[in-house]
């Protein structure tokens, strides 16, 4: 975010407050310019859907994903995307409580989840001496490390619990086109811990980054693969049931914009449509999940998390250097004008629906 900015969202943040049973809150991370010292500073930001009231918390890295505990709403997990920043923050003071101590040899990878019954918390992680990928497992109360078990792929980055929480969805980036594990998508039994299914990648320039499931199918998409450059292709691909990853090809005219990595991912039930952002492409596409297709292509500005309102009627995406946030009807695919916000601190790659999370 421009230092220009800064000076008039710390304005908005010291004098908003969300109401004490708003309609929807957004949460993720961002961060800005302190104008007084020329630092970068992160965040993480709870905006209310309706108002754009802003409240934010300072941060000691840019919160990437967020896991929410099922029995205790207020108690969230965030996680740095390779790093060692994790921490548990509580939303109702909208504080950072402790942070999530990172084991030895270990890099947290951007994702965690929280068990059906709220007693275990899981993130992935890579070992930096190989790059093998595991899920961590901690008590959620204590934070103690309780052990882990493969990720089933190297560099795993985001991790979902589906089957009311019986299996574990985890995209694994892949090592090098050279070295290591091809990009995969894998499905793990929680209680054994046992592989059911690994889907790799067919093209090897992409890695597997983010995912969304929408009962026996799922999408994924990528950014260039470890060790290539960044401003290389990023991808879509959609796993139907009993069918191999199959990442979309056309139109050329459009996929050929998909430079950088095509960031995150939302599934509307209702329509079977699904919205991913590109943020180098300068585009939100739309596509049918089943017999897979574009639907459409909207211009905006860098954006960057994608996520549905709690009734599911719209997506909400989080756009542009000035943190803009905006509802475009799934009926329509057409951004609804009169829900524009702007200065939302929520710059970073994704944005989490606290209230539908919660239903």
């Amino acid at each position: 975010m421009a230092a220009g900015a800064a000076g008039s969202l710390f304005a908005l943040s010291a004098r908003s407050s969300l109401a004490q049973a708003p309609a929807e809150v957004i949460l993720g991370g961002g961060g800005f310019v302190d104008p007084a010292t020329a630092a970068r500073k992160w965040v993480f930001a709870a905006v209310d859907l309706a108002s754009g009231a802003v409240r934010r918390t300072d941060t000691p890295f840019l919160p990437h994903g967020i896991a929410i505990h099922p029995r205790e709403r207020n108690r969230l997990f965030v996680f740095e995307k390779i790093g060692p920043g994790a921490c548990e923050i509580d939303l109702g003071s909208l504080q950072v409580v402790r942070p999530i101590p990172l084991h030895e040899g270990h890099a947290f990878y951007g994702h965690g989840a929280v068990s059906a019954d709220g007693k275990l918390l899981f993130s992935t992680e890579t070992r930096w001496s190989d790059q093998g990928g595991v899920i961590a497992v901690r008590d959620s109360t204590s934070l103690e490390y309780r052990g882990e078990f493969p990720s089933y792929g190297d560099n795993p980055h985001e991790c979902r619990l589906i089957d009311a929480g019986r299996v574990m969805v985890v995209t694994n980036g892949g090592g090098t086109a050279d070295s290591g594990h091809r990009p995969s998508l894998a499905y793990i039994d929680v209680r054994t811990r046992k592989l059911l299914r690994r889907l790799e990648l067919a093209d090897e320039r992409f890695n597997t980054g983010h995912v969304a499931v929408e009962g026996r199918s799922a999408v994924v998409v990528s950014a260039p693969r470890r060790g290539l450059p960044n401003d290389q292709l990023g991808a879509i691909s959609v796993h139907a049931p009993d069918a191999a990853l199959k990442t979309m090809a056309q139109p050329a005219e459009v996929v050929s914009r998909m430079q950088g990595e095509a960031l995150s991912v939302a599934i509307h039930r209702a329509s079977g449509v699904f919205g991913v952002t590109h943020p180098d492409g300068n585009m939100v596409t739309f596509w049918t999940l089943q017999r897979p297709r574009l639907v459409k292509v909207l211009e905006l500005p860098r954006p960057r998390g994608i996520a549905l309102t709690t009734d599911g009627s719209r997506f909400i995406v989080s756009y542009g250097p000035q943190t803009g946030m905006v509802q475009i009807p799934a009926s329509t695919l057409v951004p609804d004008e009169a829900t524009r916000v702007s200065d939302t601190f929520l710059g970073g790659s994704h944005i989490v629906n606290w209230t539908r999370e919660r239903a």
